[in-house]
């Protein structure tokens, strides 16, 4: 077992008594058992995602984490770095911390802001199609949006201190955008783009990575262990103090040796330990085993019908 692992508990006991020792090893709880723990607390997305991290192979980078060109967006990833399968919008939006954010996206889509974005895209795209109509509409896949230029995008965050959120979202995406675009029909004229837009396509992306952004402390990922993850962090002190308590009093009862079963509940009581999880153990394990591969994510796509009467836009060329 590498000493980069995290791990719950181990202990010898050698009571006095005892001149041979009694070896008394508690489960190891590790990274690797985080999905497992995740299922046990009903987040099968995020058991999903991290599960596909396992699966994958480290970038070719110096750290094997995702480049950061990728991360910034400045950069298309391989192929073999997206995901886009696990995560559905009907999910994403069942949670009431994204029912505002898609509101506000349904009124803005079109904002002043968003404007530049859709004669940018709209432009590169059909600016230099000859005169006529064109449908301008999509495959089932968020990348293909994102990679055609999405119209207005909005932040999802949580807070990395506390509890606020603790659910499957939280765990599977933590921080994420939520994109819009849409689509439609388009008249190209010698100095104009006519777009008439039908329907509106949502969608979530986010960088699924374990990497630092350079300060001294890793990021914390909460305190886990195999039944699931702690609510906070006085919680998971309170609950191992707990946990140190009975193993204390077992202990107590075998000074003159520990029988198989005390051996059996200590390990049990010590298997319950939570441990706090860090971004750097993830990355500890990636060099260690030569696997784990970071991913850019993509949920599927709501469509939405836009309300007849919805006004056309102009996009002039110059």
């Amino acid at each position: 077992m590498s000493s980069t692992e995290p791990v719950v508990a181990q202990s010898n006991l050698s009571p006095a008594i005892n001149t041979q020792g009694t070896p008394v090893q508690a489960k190891l709880f590790k990274i690797t058992d985080i999905p497992a723990a995740m299922d046990a607390i009903d987040w099968p997305v995020s058991a999903a995602l991290m599960r596909h991290w396992f699966k994958g192979q480290p970038w070719p980078t110096e750290n094997g984490g995702m480049s950061q060109r990728v991360k910034e967006h400045a950069e298309w990833p391989p192929a073999q770095y997206i995901e886009e399968n696990i995560v559905k919008m009907s999910w994403v939006t069942s949670f009431d911390k994204v029912q505002p954010v898609l509101a506000e996206l349904r009124r803005s889509w079109n904002n002043a802001a968003a404007m530049g974005e859709i004669r940018k895209h709209l432009l590169k795209a059909y600016g230099d199609k000859g005169l006529g109509c064109y449908p301008l509409v999509f495959p089932n896949l968020a990348s293909a949006v994102e990679r055609f230029g999405y119209f207005n995008s909005r932040a999802i965050n949580f807070s990395k201190w506390d509890s606020e959120g603790l659910n499957d979202l939280r765990g599977a995406l933590a921080d994420f955008n939520l994109r819009v675009a849409a689509e439609g029909n388009l008249e190209v004229h010698a100095d104009y783009i006519l777009f008439h837009p039908t329907t509106l396509l949502f969608y979530a992306e986010d960088n699924y990575d374990f990497n630092d952004d350079g300060t001294v402390f890793s990021q914390p990922l909460g305190f886990w262990n195999f039944d699931g993850i702690a609510p906070s962090l006085l919680e998971a002190t309170a609950h191992n103090t707990g946990v140190d308590a009975v193993s204390r009093g077992i202990m107590q009862q075998s000074l003159f040796g520990m029988s198989a079963q005390n051996q059996r509940r200590y390990m049990d009581e010590q298997s319950k330990r939570y441990m706090l999880v860090l971004n750097s153990h993830f990355a500890d394990y990636r060099v260690r085993y030569k696997r784990g591969g970071d991913f850019r994510v993509f949920s599927d796509l709501l469509r939405e019908p836009l309300p007849p009467g919805t006004p056309d836009i102009t996009l002039p060329k110059h």
